[in-house]
């Protein structure tokens, strides 16, 4: 097991910005790259939590931080166009020109979070794993970006069209919960990154969730019962390979492929594709099982999860 450490820096907060019984709340990632290219980005988080189905058909929730994890070196998972694993770890079976990949992550400061606090989960080799941000809210009628930089790799198969690099990312419905007490209260006041309570704008009980104005509108309180079964958070990955100890909870976890919904697009140039002598294909590459339960441990995903696990 890998010792990992987290560094922290202040997150200016200016900008605050429903699936299969779980909270939900989209996330992508917001600009495609082109090959060899960095890349200044973020995580776009489209909509709140919410406890029933997607729609209007539970009460919304503030998405109170998030949590990504990016694919890196040994463990690294490659994936064909069909979705088969061609490689652990190495470069994709030719698919980039480095020997593994490696996209130099790095967090940053920036005006376009509702979360005050951003960090850098690091392994102990100094690498930069994955990102947490917390200490806000975003009113779930609202949107917000999660900025992070990363460097792409430059793509060596000519007919591989376009790398998908899958994120593991977690978005934060509720505070130090898990598995087993995620049924259970309270839920406790939610406030933005400047300490002020979230205005209630997304309320079920008015006009079966239509938004109200903001003039017109209670804040969230606190409720001794909690926010709803598995509304503890959303988890935007699916199928990991080799499976997970922390992170296997049925009813949350991912039901379909298309729950890896945060992936950095990486084109390859039209003079390499030029030259496939074959049929273009989309590859993939993620996080395996193994690297969520190393990196996005209980230690490294406070103040949401409780305990050891599994969350």
């Amino acid at each position: 097991m890998k010792r990992v450490t987290m560094r922290g820096f202040g997150l200016l907060a200016l900008a605050t910005a429903v699936g299969m019984g779980q909270a939900y709340a989209h996330t992508g990632v917001r600009d495609q790259v082109d090959e060899g290219k960095g890349s200044y980005n973020g995580f776009t988080i489209t909509h709140g939590c919410a406890s029933g189905v997607e729609g209007q058909s539970g009460q919304a929730y503030p998405v109170l931080g998030q949590t990504a994890l990016f694919p890196y070196g040994g463990t690294a998972v490659w994936r064909d166009e069909t979705g088969a694993v061609i490689q652990r770890g190495g470069d994709g079976n030719g698919t980039i020109d480095a020997a593994s990949l490696n996209l130099s992550v790095t967090g940053y400061a920036s005006l376009s979070s509702a979360f005050a606090t951003s960090q850098e989960i690091v392994d102990n080799t100094g690498v930069v794993r994955g990102l947490h941000w917390r200490d806000g809210a975003m009113e779930p009628k609202q949107n917000t970006i999660t900025p992070f930089k990363v460097t792409v790799p430059k793509i060596k198969n000519n007919c591989v069209k376009t790398l998908k690099i899958r994120a593991a990312v977690i978005n934060w419905c509720d505070l130090k919960k898990n598995e087993a007490n995620d049924a259970k209260g309270p839920y406790k006041v939610p406030k933005d990154a400047f300490g002020r309570p979230i205005p209630l704008t997304s309320d079920i009980a008015v006009s079966n969730g239509l938004q109200r104005n903001v003039a017109d509108a209670p804040k969230y309180k606190k409720n001794g019962k909690g926010n709803g079964d598995n509304n503890r958070a959303d988890w935007w990955f699916y199928s990991l390979d080799g499976g997970s100890t922390l992170y296997k909870d049925p009813e949350v976890i991912g039901g379909a492929v298309n729950y890896w919904s945060a992936a950095i697009t990486v084109n390859n140039s039209a003079a390499d594709t030029a030259n496939c002598a074959g049929t273009l294909v989309d590859y993939t590459v993620e996080p395996a099982g193994i690297d969520l339960d190393t990196f996005l441990t209980g230690s490294n995903t406070q103040p949401f999860t409780d305990g050891d696990g599994p969350f």
